[in-house]
């Protein structure tokens, strides 16, 4: 027999008020065409390779482009239905769930009325592994880019470095594959102290959310600044005595050089200081004629 459908939707009217004695109104009412109507249903079974059912399957309905238009998931006995499905069209039909492998149903076009059934039997994916992510913070909770995140084997009492990576710009890194064990995980980024943490994988096929926060470190956010003194011929000065001065401005415009740090250069002109503050920067040179 085939399904009894509604043609319609139930509609429904304005409301009408008689007011007055033998009063007559009218109540006019347009009714919509069912979305049933011209419709099938989709439905069946998921079971995984010892015919056990799977619950919390989803059941994916796309076009032939892949484009999602439809889905249900599959109850404790591994049953689903999906209603409504427009007839007269070609459908691709896919069963997923998280462990398992995606699974590919039979095409179908659907006629009005139609009950089409659809049964599937998923396996195990295979080469799921952990998947230990995570984003990496500074105090005040901003996402940090480029920090340098390092995995390593804590089994043994000296660390193993496994695997290196680097945060993108909104400060998440991922590491793929990693089988079940212990782990020390670390971040490191210039002008941070390095953030560690240590975990143990106990399952296979997991997601694990690592997340870590980094302190500034006042010496390693401070720069250095050198360079090379030479003569107007070119040739480096051995022995010049470099004197480095912080640069004030005012509101004017005008600027003050306070003298911090002096240093000599090497054999080959060179100069260098480290541990430089952030701030503005000049240098003034010179040498004694009589120094050796």
């Amino acid at each position: 027999m085939a399904e009894i459908k509604d043609m319609y939707k139930l509609g429904q009217s304005q409301t009408g008020s008689i007011a007055e004695i033998g009063q007559e109104i009218r109540i006019d009412l347009q009714l919509e065409d069912s979305v049933a109507i011209d419709t099938g249903t989709v439905f069946g079974k998921v079971l995984d390779g010892n015919g056990d059912p799977i619950s919390g399957a989803t059941i994916k309905i796309t076009d032939t482009d892949y484009n999602p238009l439809y889905h249900a998931f599959t109850d404790s006995n591994g049953d689903y239905t999906i209603n409504n499905v427009a007839a007269g069209k070609q459908y691709l039909i896919f069963a997923v769930k998280n462990e398992y492998n995606l699974t590919a149903g039979t095409q179908f076009i659907i006629q009005a009325n139609q009950q089409i059934e659809r049964n599937f039997v998923m396996t195990p994916d295979t080469n799921a592994a952990n998947l230990v992510a995570g984003e990496i913070f500074n105090e005040a909770g901003e996402k940090l880019e480029g920090a340098i995140v390092r995995l390593y084997d804590n089994y043994n009492e000296e660390p193993v470095l496994l695997k290196e990576t680097h945060t993108n710009q909104f400060g998440q890194y991922a590491f793929f594959d990693v089988p079940q064990g212990m782990y020390l995980i670390t971040s490191s980024l210039l002008g941070y102290k390095t953030a560690e943490s240590s975990f143990v994988l106990y399952d296979p096929e997991k997601v694990i959310n690592i997340n870590l926060t980094m302190v500034e470190d006042p010496i390693s956010k401070q720069g250095t600044i050198s360079g090379i003194i030479k003569d107007k011929d070119g040739i480096p000065i051995e022995g010049a005595y470099v004197i480095l001065f912080e640069v004030i401005t005012d509101e004017q415009g005008n600027e003050t050089l306070n003298p911090i740090r002096k240093t000599a250069t090497n054999a080959e002109g060179l100069y260098l200081f480290e541990q430089v503050p952030q701030g503005n920067y000049k240098i003034k040179a010179n040498k004694l004629k009589n120094a050796v």
